[in-house]
């Protein structure tokens, strides 16, 4: 019997380049702050109110969520939207700039066998990202090389 070849993905520099960020400065009409709140854990959510939320600086509560996230196996569960979870993995990446590569590779990390498998590869991340108007994600594009003069 012949072996067969492992596929590998192709290299994409754009999806590997690309990164992505929540905009902590977004002027829409919503609230970045209660946005970001609102994935802290049931019992954090619970002790708080409003003012002090929209009070708190959002380094700090997107920190703090980080921290929650890493200690709670209900933070990202398979059967939440795609677009939520995305959101989420950026929150839990204390909001540094990130691909879609990256946050393909932790939800497959985090979900490798699940009753409705769906697509999460990077390219679909990408096109969520690029369409993902109910949150406040920037795009954070590399600077183009100086050419030599």
């Amino acid at each position: 019997m012949k072996k067969q070849k492992e596929i590998q993905p192709e290299f994409d520099e754009e999806l590997e380049n690309t990164k992505y960020a929540i905009n902590i400065d977004d002027d829409s009409d919503r609230s970045v702050a209660l946005l970001i709140a609102d994935r802290r854990n049931y019992s954090v959510k619970q002790a708080d109110n409003i003012q002090n939320v929209l009070n708190t600086n959002l380094k700090q509560l997107i920190k703090d969520i980080s921290i929650q996230a890493a200690d709670s196996p209900e933070y990202l569960l398979p059967d939440m939207p795609l677009k939520e979870a995305v959101f989420r993995t950026i929150l839990a990446n204390k909001n540094k700039s990130i691909s879609a590569v990256a946050i393909s590779q932790t939800l497959k990390n985090l979900w490798p066998v699940n009753t409705y498998p769906r697509d999460i590869s990077p390219k679909v991340i990408q096109s969520l990202l690029g369409n993902m108007t109910e949150y406040p994600i920037k795009t954070i594009v590399p600077a183009e090389p100086d050419s030599a003069k």
